[in-house]
């Protein structure tokens, strides 16, 4: 049988005469694309196949979101000539060579890649106008940073300076720290953490809410929020909190105590549709008196994911578009506890932070922490090249994160004016 035969055709076509791909499986940003085809028209065609060998006339091979964009435009704009045919190249295959098309067509793009500072030579170069590229100013500062070295080190990344006794730092305000941003506010309001993170959908997420203890060992500090009162409650808002900013299918990371209220936190999960995938476990070097039987030298991290929603059926976690690990990862963490952590004895140690987010986050990208304390999370982020957006309801520690970080990079904050 022959499986190719170019067509000789006109080489146009009205969009209602034209169908997608019956079993396309890329889901594409049609967005995007209609603002490119609004900004510069349609300068590639679309590949379709004539049918003669499929029983399916004249479907889509290549372009299917083109097509769908078109359509979206037609619809909007009902008097614009532009989105009243579609410019196509026109095939004749069977089934098999379709198939073979709409697979490499999708793969080659995925496996192609980007000299970072070219890309960030011609995007700036547009800067003051972005519209039609796909590109926002803020994917324009992640590939500034992407080529732009991390500042010297000047501190132990798990150093973490006193809590101070009157903080500079007040509620609503949002500070900038280098690429990274930090909310004094709540996690649980949706409206703030929208306020921080703008128009970014973070990739991924690592946090260590309060565990439900309202003391700081004997310095006489409390911890807002750390009250085993509504420790559900509030887990459960900030959770869905985090679920509704982050990107489909973000990689979420979520310490947790190992005793009586792990149950909350796994409440709090299954309560806002967060999906707990795995339960990684932290093994400390030393164990941490306290009043149990048996004296803890562990703490446990729930890994999951935010629902993926419309974004597609991809798989999620190793063997995914967005696992960055190798394959021999187990659920066991063995890193050494922060040695100075008598202000805040939850703190996590950087090491640990820093390890998970070696699978779950691409240089460039962006992690949320709904509970900064001493901002780990951000030194964790800062040292992988990555972006963190943190949100600290205390002033008193918020402070602490801005002079951590000042200590650790040498850069300035700044308070947000906008």
């Amino acid at each position: 049988m022959i499986r190719f035969v170019p067509v000789a055709s006109k080489n146009t076509a009205r969009p209602s005469d034209l169908s997608t791909y019956h079993r396309n499986p890329r889901r594409g940003d049609v967005s995007v694309i209609a603002a490119s085809l609004q900004a510069h028209g349609q300068y590639k065609p679309v590949v379709v196949n004539k049918g003669t060998y499929t029983g399916r006339p004249n479907e889509v091979l290549a372009g299917n979101h083109t097509l769908m964009a078109i359509r979206d435009l037609a619809e909007k704009h009902p008097d614009d000539k532009r989105w009243q045919e579609v410019l196509v190249h026109w095939i004749d295959v069977d089934d098999d060579r379709a198939a073979r098309i709409v697979l490499v067509d999708n793969r080659a793009s995925e496996l192609g890649s980007f000299d970072p500072e070219v890309l960030f030579e011609l995007v700036s170069g547009f800067s003051d106008e972005l519209d039609g590229l796909g590109y926002t100013t803020a994917d324009l500062a992640d590939l500034e940073r992407s080529i732009a070295p991390p500042p010297s080190i000047n501190t132990d990344p798990d150093d973490a300076p006193p809590v101070p006794d009157d903080p500079i730092s007040e509620v609503g305000q949002i500070w900038n720290l280098g690429p990274h941003r930090l909310l004094i506010g709540s996690a649980t309001d949706e409206s703030e953490v929208r306020r921080l993170v703008r128009d970014t959908a973070p990739d991924c997420v690592w946090t260590d809410p309060p565990y439900g203890v309202d003391y700081v060992g004997g310095t006489g500090l409390r911890i807002l929020n750390d009250d085993a009162q509504g420790l559900r409650a509030l887990l459960t808002e900030a959770f869905t909190v985090l679920r509704n900013v982050c990107r489909p299918g973000a990689p979420v990371y979520i310490a947790a105590p190992a005793g009586p209220q792990f149950a909350d936190f796994a409440a709090a999960m299954a309560d806002s549709g967060v999906e707990w995938r795995q339960t990684l476990v932290w093994v400390k070097n030393t164990m941490v008196l306290g009043r149990s039987d048996y004296h803890y030298r562990h703490e446990a991290v729930f890994y999951g994911f935010t629902p993926q929603g419309n974004a597609g059926a991809g798989r999620l976690g190793r063997g995914g578009d967005w696992w960055f690990g190798g394959n021999s990862q187990t659920t066991v963490f063995e890193v050494d506890r922060p040695q100075r952590n008598s202000e805040h004895p939850t703190m996590k140690p950087v090491a640990l932070i820093s390890a998970m987010l070696a699978n779950s986050l691409p240089p460039g990208g962006t992690v949320l922490d709904p509970f900064s304390g001493s901002g780990s999370t951000l030194i964790a982020a800062h040292g992988r090249g990555a972006r963190a957006l943190c949100t600290e309801l205390d002033p008193k520690y918020a402070d602490v994160i801005l002079r951590r970080f000042k200590e650790h990079t040498g850069i300035d904050p700044e308070l947000d004016a906008s």
